[in-house]
């Protein structure tokens, strides 16, 4: 069943970027040991034409990393889905502390989707969650996924134009921590009758063409909280992101 909750200015990228947070502030991976990636990830889930496709093999990039705090955004070689190395995002409960991942898409883009893996290590607070996929129109996240701390369940958020969020469990069952798994989320903004669509380890989860986002385009895709101590440990990898502007 959903649920609302009113969206306040925590919800606004724009907003957190000016409290503080600083890009291009990953740590170094010289310490890392990575290896040339033997293939490149690829989804038949999302469409579109791909504009990322890595393994982080030595790097973040195309991604653009943002850290405050305590938080911390790097390449690890601590565990993998493929290859030798994968994205670390490293949140803790102190004031302030932040960490994410954004790609910015090209304008006009109103069509969006990831494609990637995800293994949540160290869950945080209860009642917080620890994002999968969050997408952005502006400064306003329109649309994501998360692991909900309390019970470990698979959730959709939804913001609507007047800025209430609406809730929709799309797992009872726990998704086990220090596990791969992976999370596929495609957004399609067209104001009232916008689509999305979840799949989650490969089976389709959830499939609307009736939201209603408030928006026409999306702007952005992260990985990771924008908010401060979102605490959580989560590694990352083999992501594809997919645009279109139809």
């Amino acid at each position: 069943m959903s649920k609302l909750k009113k969206l306040g200015t925590i919800g606004s990228l724009g907003v957190i970027i000016t409290g503080g947070l600083v890009f291009g502030s990953a740590q170094a991976a010289s310490a890392v040991t990575c290896r040339t990636p033997q293939t490149t990830p690829t989804s038949s889930t999302i469409t579109g034409t791909t504009v990322a496709a890595t393994s982080f093999e030595g790097s973040l990039s195309p991604f653009l990393p943002s850290t405050a705090g305590t938080g911390t955004a790097a390449v690890s070689s601590t565990t993998d889905h493929v290859g030798l190395c994968s994205a670390k995002l490293h949140v803790t409960a102190d004031s302030g502390s932040v960490a994410l991942m954004s790609l910015p898409l090209a304008a006009g883009t109103k069509t969006a989707g990831v494609d990637g893996w995800f293994n949540v290590t160290t869950a945080g607070l209860a009642g917080n969650d620890v994002p999968y996929i969050r997408f952005f129109s502006g400064g306003t996240r329109i649309a994501d996924i998360y692991r909900y701390n309390s019970n470990g369940q698979l959730w959709l958020r939804v913001t609507g134009p007047s800025g209430t969020f609406t809730y929709t469990k799309l797992k009872s069952s726990t998704i086990p921590l220090n596990t791969w798994h992976r999370a596929t989320m495609q957004v399609r903004a067209n104001g009232s009758t916008s689509t999305i669509k979840v799949w989650f380890d490969g089976l389709q989860e959830f499939s609307s063409t009736a939201q209603n986002l408030g928006a026409s385009s999306v702007s952005a895709v992260q990985l990771g909280a924008e908010h401060s101590r979102q605490m959580g440990d989560e590694y990352i990898d083999d992501v594809v992101v997919k645009r279109s502007s139809s």
